[in-house]
């Protein structure tokens, strides 16, 4: 994520190691992200990993996601060529079990104890990673990025146009809408113009965000487990109405984006110092996913809104990213590669992948707050995508936490002190699971029938393109079961038992 080093959170990467000779040469292929400008044949990050452990590679490095799935197809194919290790893998779970049967991904976890111990004391130490990690056939076919403080969607607010405004902190969907209200009559940014956008959001998707607000979090299948183990389809329950239609006065009245269900991500950020900021308040992982740096500090975490006296957010990625670094039956030295990544689950490892070398890379002061050395000023784009890989696609690591915390520029470390409020109060809308290929298939299709129905009237119902009232309401709920509604809710809640055993 340079992005989030430069722009943000500042993206953190590795730096420049002694040359060494290697022992052992092994093929690796792997996806470095759409956004990847890294090249790994010149990348940092492995000549400093062959310096600590011997080991280098020859590579099949992939920026776009369709042809590294292509490539995937053709390596896993009858008569493919597979290289002897997947880094940033990307590999799907019905990808992981089909490929660990059929003995081309081999099991790591008889291998891990001895030749992982780093990476094995972790998942003995949180057995909810060890869990999600295992397949149904009990095999691990491939190791995760963990993440203690998991990235989320949060809600950001415009404090200078709170202070501004003399406004308090919105604490509920009420007390919000006046907020957003005082953002769109009484120019925040004082410009003179009737530019602001109280709150922008990205779709259907980013609105149901707002499902916290009555004491729900959904996944993307739009189902959640309560207290009691039963699994509930959102959309069904009144909360689910109750919010479209408040959303739909909200967006009559101006308070949501105009371009909310149109534009895209891109479009809407604000990449100009010098542009007035518009936005009131947004969904995004920091501030500075939609505006500038020097903008950014006007932000704030806006804390999930109470729903009857608590709070309560989604947990969107978790702490476990599956999938990310495989050995294929390729391989003559499978300890060896373990032995290798088992660098990146140590917290030495980690920075050093993260930012390099402590008096070469960066500094340390007497405080124990890091930063470039020569300043952020002495870090070229350049210079930053050739030190690390970590910034663009999922690799394997326990990523640096609190290193990373420590950063010496202050907005940096506010928004990380803002995120770990959240952290606390995010929850998980179902238990962690695993389907089969044939489950992931039915689930697909129910979701392929139910989630556009779904997101489609959320729309409508928001512009006002479809009625709200009680018949609207319940012509709404026979869509949903004619499109099978009770087969899904049914099947989820046999996952959720499954996961709970």
């Amino acid at each position: 994520m340079l992005q989030r080093i430069l722009c943000c959170l500042l993206c953190l990467l590795l730096a420049a190691a002694p040359a060494a000779s290697a022992e052992t040469t092994f093929a690796m292929a792997g996806f470095d992200g759409e956004n990847s400008t890294h090249d790994w044949n010149t990348n940092r990050f492995f000549t400093r990993m062959e310096a600590r452990t011997g080991v280098s590679f020859t590579f099949q490095q992939y920026t776009s996601r369709k042809e590294w799935q292509a490539a995937k197809d053709a390596m896993f194919a009858p008569g493919g060529q597979l290289p002897d290790v997947l880094f940033k893998a990307a590999l799907s779970t019905p990808e992981m079990i089909r490929y660990s049967e059929s003995g081309q991904l081999i099991d790591l976890k008889p291998l891990l104890e001895e030749n992982a111990p780093n990476l094995w004391a972790l998942l003995t130490e949180h057995p909810d990673w060890m869990e999600a990690i295992t397949l149904p056939n009990g095999k691990i076919a491939a190791l995760p990025a963990l993440q203690e403080m998991a990235s989320q969607n949060a809600m950001w607010i415009n404090k200078a146009w709170l202070d501004a405004l003399g406004l308090s902190m919105p604490t509920d969907m009420e007390s919000l809408r006046e907020v957003l209200t005082a953002f769109r009559d009484k120019d925040p940014n004082a410009n003179g113009k009737k530019d602001e956008i109280p709150f922008t959001f990205l779709g259907p998707w980013e609105l149901k965000l707002f499902s916290h607000a009555y004491g729900v979090v959904v996944n993307d299948y739009n189902v959640y487990v309560d207290a009691a183990g039963q699994v509930h389809y959102w959309p069904e329950e009144d909360s689910f109405w109750e919010l479209a239609v408040t959303l739909r006065d909200w967006y009559a009245d101006g308070l949501l984006d105009p371009n909310g269900f149109t534009t895209a991500d891109a479009l809407r950020r604000i990449t100009d110092d010098k542009a007035a900021n518009t936005y009131g308040a947004f969904f995004a992982p920091t501030p500075v996913s939609l505006v500038t740096y020097d903008m950014s500090r006007n932000f704030v975490l806006l804390e999930p809104l109470s729903f009857e006296g608590g709070q309560v957010y989604r947990d969107l990625f978790g702490q476990v990213a599956r999938g990310t670094f495989a050995i294929t039956s390729a391989c003559d030295d499978p300890a060896a590669l373990l032995r290798w990544v088992d660098v990146l689950y140590t917290e030495e490892g980690a920075i050093e992948a993260m930012v390099g070398v402590q008096g070469e890379d960066y500094v340390v002061d007497e405080d124990g707050g890091w930063n470039w050395k020569g300043g952020v000023e002495a870090m070229t784009t350049s210079i930053l995508s050739e030190l690390s890989v970590y910034d663009t696609g999922d690799m394997p690591w326990l990523f640096p936490q609190g290193f990373y915390n420590r950063y010496s520029e202050e907005n940096v470390r506010r928004v990380n002190e803002e995120l770990a409020k959240l952290d606390a109060l995010v929850k998980k809308p179902f238990p962690t699971y695993t389907l089969t290929q044939e489950e992931s298939a039915q689930a697909a299709q129910w979701q392929s029938e139910l989630g556009p129905y779904v997101d489609e009237t959320l729309a409508r119902v928001v512009l006002g393109q479809q009625e709200a009232d009680e018949a609207a309401r319940e012509a709404f709920r026979e869509g949903l079961a004619q499109r099978g509604m009770e087969s899904m809710t049914a099947f989820w809640q046999s996952v959720a038992e499954r996961a709970a055993r």
